[in-house]
């Protein structure tokens, strides 16, 4: 079944993707990437009004390009109150991996040359079911917390759209965040992403998927984890 992405903007940056949601009066930008493609993503946000940026969690592959956008177009910040220090830090805080994927990442941390995270203000503290967007002329859209990954880890919701950060992860199909920092906490998400019933999932890592497909319904399988 081909994925409709009708509406979409979405650009991937090396193995993490960001994403536009556009509005009549601006638009918002979930997550910046990290620094090594600032150039590239720039380029693509010449085609947006980005005037807010919501980090789904503060991990450097997420938040590296957030001080740096939000001078360059003028944008207020947005993340949870308990990742702002994971976003100051590079040293990630006590996490567990998860199966093959998370001892393989693990490892990619240790070795990550992303450098000391910049730093920027975070001008808006995310809330679980806060609107996001009305002064930009979007509608229904709001925060989800998600947390699990992290303990800040939000997700946002647009409609029939769940844009979920690290949530999930989709290498190639859809699976358990590979590292968390509460694997039952990171359950009890995956819990809620099924109560809400999206028409289509997008990830922080990988393509999106649909809901009528067999990867949307794998997610909430027993053998997920």
């Amino acid at each position: 079944m081909k994925l409709d992405l009708d509406g979409v903007n979405m650009i991937s940056c090396g193995n993490t993707n960001c994403f536009v949601i556009r509005g009549e009066n601006g638009d918002i930008l979930i997550d910046t990437g990290i620094p090594d493609y600032r150039n590239e993503i720039e380029v693509w946000l010449h085609n947006y009004n980005v005037r807010l940026i919501v980090l789904t969690h503060g991990h450097v592959d997420h938040t590296g390009n957030a001080g740096y956008f939000a001078e360059l177009l003028g944008a207020k910040t947005a993340m949870s109150a308990d990742d702002v220090s994971l976003a100051e830090n590079s040293s990630p805080r006590k996490f567990y991996p998860v199966g093959i994927k998370g001892h393989i990442m693990k490892a990619a941390i240790g070795r990550s040359k992303h450098g000391e995270p910049e730093h920027f203000d975070t001008d808006i503290f995310l809330s679980d079911g806060m609107t996001m967007g009305e002064d930009l002329g979007i509608t229904d859209c709001k925060a989800v917390k998600l947390d699990g990954h992290t303990k800040g880890s939000f997700g946002i919701l647009h409609g029939k759209d769940l844009y979920i950060g690290d949530a999930a992860m989709n290498y190639g199909a859809p699976s358990f965040p590979a590292i968390c920092e509460s694997p039952k906490a990171a359950r009890r998400s995956l819990d809620r992403v099924r109560e809400i019933a999206p028409e289509r999932i997008f990830f922080g890592h990988g393509l999106p998927i649909e809901g009528r497909g067999p990867k949307y319904r794998n997610m909430f399988s027993k053998k997920f984890i």
